[in-house]
């Protein structure tokens, strides 16, 4: 605790971008796909950029260079994960590698979820601090979604983790698993022709509205199935 302040200091949170996958379910590069004129792997980045985080690590793999190109200087660091055909797992686990060792919590984001913004990482970073929750992440409902927070203490699990499993499956097995509350559209990942036009729909306005304040106030849940 800081003397004279009554403040704890802030933790040293990381940001992580896994965008190195081939796109199969669209069948070319999502992360290089344009909204408004910015490939997705940018707005992922420029989100994160601009959030509360003390570093931020990207993992690119399928056209490597080409996702760095459209990265820009928005980075701190890349890495090369050569291996990202064996899924997601390989990813995640390159990059918290990567982490500063000062690293106490990371935040995993996909480059694919051209929504999620700097407001949306910064509460799920002050979940953490004010409930001391060792996992948070996104949710509309019954939906759970990246953004992901893990605390440096489930690191451990995620050198253990195969083939598409990501940080979501750590979250989920956590006891104090928190979720912050959002509309669902602004979760929504680009994976498909469809997902695509909904994300350009919901950019011009023709649909509900998946930006700005109005995005990033908690939804309605949905009606539980009592499963």
């Amino acid at each position: 605790m800081n003397k004279g302040t009554g403040k704890k200091p802030k933790p040293f949170v990381s940001g992580l971008l896994l965008a190195a996958g081939s796109s199969s379910r669209l069948g070319r590069t999502k992360q290089l796909e344009r909204l408004d004129g910015v490939a997705l792997v940018s707005r992922a980045a420029a989100a994160l950029a601009g959030a509360g985080v003390h570093e931020v690590v990207a993992v690119v793999g399928h056209r490597a260079a080409d996702v760095v190109d459209a990265l820009g200087e928005k980075t701190a660091k890349v890495v090369m994960n050569r291996e990202y055909k064996s899924g997601l797992s390989s990813s995640l686990r390159k990059g918290v590698e990567a982490l500063d060792v000062r690293s106490e919590a990371v935040v995993v984001c996909l480059a694919d979820q051209p929504f999620v913004n700097s407001e949306l990482i910064d509460r799920i970073i002050d979940r953490f601090v004010e409930t001391g929750a060792e996992a948070v992440a996104a949710g509309s409902g019954d939906l759970v979604s990246p953004p992901v927070l893990l605390s440096r203490k489930l690191y451990g699990k995620i050198s253990k983790l195969t083939g598409d499993k990501g940080a979501k499956s750590v979250a989920l097995a956590e006891p104090t698993f928190q979720k912050v509350e959002v509309n669902e559209d602004m979760l929504l990942d680009v994976d498909t022709e469809e997902a695509l036009i909904k994300a350009k729909r919901l950019l011009a306005g023709t649909a509900s509205t998946a930006t700005g304040r109005a995005a990033d106030t908690p939804a309605r849940r949905r009606p539980s199935s009592g499963k």
